[in-house]
């Protein structure tokens, strides 16, 4: 019978399954663990949902901190400034963690930056929504609180040995590479006296291009070696110059070249304008990429590489996909810190380091996707000046 409260449930003792629908992610937050389903209830409502863009940054450090922010999808990397000004990782924080709450704790400045590595989504929580949860389970939020605190006191004692080797190991490698150059420019300074003279006497053609292809080589060594210690002391010095994009992508045929024997090499160049880059520092990175994607790849099966060039928002956007074996998911988030390798026994781990360093002191953007069936990098340069006029 129409009202008759015998005939169903009251709209009281139905659950209210919205919420629940909008915010199931943050249930598992460390920061909820154990919480009663009515204070989670209650909070939940106050949860403020937002959604990053890959390398989106959420707040910078010295910035004033107002709330802390829970993770449901995605990770977040914190980061401080470095040497030469540069942003060095701290951490990478997983979903269902937690971060920025010291700022609202003693309401001073944000200690780090916290960047957004892919697509994440996270859930803010105000001031006024962390003073009710502390009034509704004042124990149970210390206690993962202090669990929390505890955790991240052991990652970061391990992430201070870890970063005091690695910066040795980088200040040995710059000694060590500037005594090797010290020591080699006197004979790099005759071989390419040699070849000069070599080119200025000669009139056979094929003794001109053996030259010149010495003097290209010594260049590129100079050239590796320049990387190398710049990278050691967090510096990078570029020698800019307006290149045409289809030249040079013909500069990496050689590298190109390695990879046909094992696999379909696919090249499409869109884009037939310039940009200004430091060409040699360019070529070791997309010819450092090239080598990776071949090594990735295994003989005898149908592999593909595929390089392209377009324009894309007023930037160049180079595109290498590979049908290699993917890099780890666990691996990808820190695959350009320094010291990283994957699947190389012989590796250094500084190629991929060395690379975004390169790019970002172009001003560009280079990411990484993997999976099982492949890897991309994309790198994005900014268009030669005269051709972003209106």
């Amino acid at each position: 019978m129409v009202g008759d409260k015998s005939a169903g449930p009251s709209l009281e003792a139905i659950p209210d399954l919205s919420l629940e629908a909008e915010t199931p992610a943050f249930g598992g937050n460390a920061l909820f663990a154990n919480l009663s389903p009515e204070v989670f209830e209650t909070i939940s409502r106050r949860i403020e949902i937002q959604t990053l863009q890959p390398d989106e940054v959420l707040f910078q450090e010295d910035e004033p901190g107002d709330c802390l922010y829970l993770i449901a999808e995605g990770s977040i990397k914190i980061s401080k400034r470095g040497r030469g000004g540069k942003q060095e990782t701290l951490t990478y924080l997983p979903p269902n963690d937690y971060f920025g709450e010291m700022a609202l704790i003693d309401s001073g400045k944000r200690s780090a930056q916290a960047t957004a590595v892919g697509v994440t989504t996270v859930g803010r929580i105000d001031r006024e929504t962390w003073d009710l949860l502390l009034r509704l389970a004042p124990q149970r939020i210390l206690t993962n609180f202090t669990h929390s605190v505890t955790q991240r006191l052991r990652q970061n004692n391990q992430h201070f040995i870890e970063q005091m080797m690695r910066s040795e190991r980088l200040s040995l490698i710059g000694t060590t590479i500037s005594s090797i150059v010290h020591d080699m420019n006197n004979p790099i300074g005759t071989i390419l006296c040699a070849a000069g003279i070599i080119q200025s006497t000669t009139t056979d053609g094929g003794t001109m291009q053996l030259a010149g292809h010495i003097k290209e080589a010594i260049d590129r060594m100079a050239a590796m070696t320049r990387e190398l210690v710049d990278y050691s002391r967090g510096e990078t010095q570029l020698k800019l110059e307006t290149v045409n994009v289809a030249n040079f992508v013909r500069q990496l045929e050689p590298d190109f070249a390695k990879c046909r024997a094992g696999c379909d090499v696919q090249i499409q160049v869109d884009f037939q304008g310039s940009v200004r880059i430091d060409r040699h520092r360019m070529l070791r990175v997309f010819g450092n990429l090239i080598k990776n994607a071949r090594e990735a790849m295994k003989v005898g099966e149908q592999n593909v590489l595929r390089f392209s060039v377009r324009e894309v928002e007023s930037q160049a956007r180079f595109e290498l996909s590979d049908t290699g074996h993917g890099i780890r998911a666990e691996l990808l988030p820190k695959i350009f810190e320094p010291f990283i390798t994957e699947g190389k026994s012989g590796g250094t781990g500084l190629g991929l380091a060395i690379a975004k360093t390169v790019v970002d002191a172009h001003g560009g953007t280079i990411t990484v996707e993997s999976s099982s069936a492949g890897t991309t990098f994309r790198i994005a340069l900014p268009m030669s000046p005269e051709q972003t006029q209106p």
